[in-house]
């Protein structure tokens, strides 16, 4: 089928059957600009696994460095056809082909993209991670993805991928266990009191001063293993703001929820929660301790405002901290008993 004008170019359908198959993209400006700009970005379509976890987004997402945004397939009513250039023989004038187009396709859906209110990776990476107690023990055979492979599939950012990483002061290990770890509150709890010892003997400063990586390796440097060093130096990421310095209200905050995680699950006192919370911290950062220091969905108050629970007990999180919390004593090096337990979930 072709049509033609007194004037203008030669243009042609492909017959239905040999249509390709096409979806238009409608970008925002803010991603146009990104993309038409130098450098261009590099956008990736991005899904998250089929799971069963309530709530886990597994559609299909397209991903800037630092943003997400969703996907809606849109019908539309026009005729949309996609072109592209190609020569026309003029029945009287075989010799001498013209220039026309010839439509390739017809498109009836739009894909049309909205940016993601207030994403967070954090379910995500509490589904997919294995979780470190400090026994070494770990609720899942699967280690063998890496850091990034676990990225690929979280239908979010890089770095909003990141973010979540270092607030749950996740950490890789690449030598023998090998894989990607969940720590639990217990196991932070319990590696924070452990720099903060060993902090002051080395006379480091938690006051806001920057830490340099000397120090951090004198920090976490403990001769008798009982954590992974990938371990410490993620929690002390995890208080530390995006140039690398120890933050108070991010330590403070880190602090108190997870001994909340570990204390709280069935409820208890406000001073007493307090008191420990005031106990693990450097003096400097005590004044802060105070329950509005938390945010407002992580716990709930009871009993005239006296007694604090951890909101969602229910959580594997949050089953995972009460579990472990009876074995915080343990001594024996952690690959030990990382390989103990690994034979036992044979």
């Amino acid at each position: 089928m072709s049509a033609q004008a007194d004037e203008g170019s030669p243009f042609s359908l492909l017959p239905e059957e040999g249509r390709q198959h096409f979806r238009l993209l409608e970008l925002p400006p803010d991603l146009l600009e990104l993309i038409v700009s130098e450098p261009s970005t590099s956008l990736h379509f991005k899904s998250g696994p089929k799971s069963s976890k309530a709530g886990l987004n597994s559609d299909a997402v397209i991903c800037t460095p630092n943003k997400t945004y969703n996907i809606r397939q849109v019908n539309t009513s026009n005729s949309v056809y996609i072109c592209q250039p190609t020569s026309h023989n003029d029945d009287d004038d075989d010799e001498n082909p013209q220039p026309g187009l010839q439509a390739i396709a017809q498109s009836s859906w739009t894909l049309e993209l909205s940016s993601t209110a207030s994403p967070s990776a954090v379910p995500y990476l509490k589904a997919a991670l294995p979780t470190y107690s400090s026994t070494g023990t770990y609720q899942s055979n699967e280690l063998r993805a890496s850091k990034q492979q676990i990225f690929d599939d979280t239908p979010l950012s890089q770095a909003e991928c990141e973010a979540a990483w270092k607030d749950l002061a996740c950490f890789e290990v690449e030598s023998d266990p090998k894989g990607c770890f969940l720590p639990t509150a217990s196991a932070k709890v319990q590696v924070w009191r452990a720099i903060l010892e060993s902090a002051t003997a080395a006379g480091v400063d938690f006051g806001g001063n920057q830490l340099s990586l000397k120090q951090v390796e004198m920090v976490i440097d403990r001769s008798d293993e009982d954590w992974p060093d990938e371990l410490g130096r993620a929690m002390l990421a995890s208080v530390c703001d995006h140039e690398g310095m120890i933050d108070q209200g991010r330590g403070v905050r880190a602090v108190g929820l997870d001994l909340l995680a570990v204390e709280g699950t069935r409820g208890m006192h406000v001073s007493e929660l307090l008191k420990k919370w005031k106990d693990a911290l450097p003096e400097k950062w005590r004044a802060a301790a105070k329950v509005e220091a938390l945010p407002r969905s992580e716990y709930t108050l009871s009993d005239d405002r006296k007694t604090i629970t951890l909101a969602g007990v229910g959580s594997g999180v949050a089953a995972a901290a009460a579990e472990s919390k009876s074995t915080l004593g343990a001594k024996r090096k952690w690959h030990e008993r990382f390989r103990e337990s690994k034979k036992t979930a044979k």
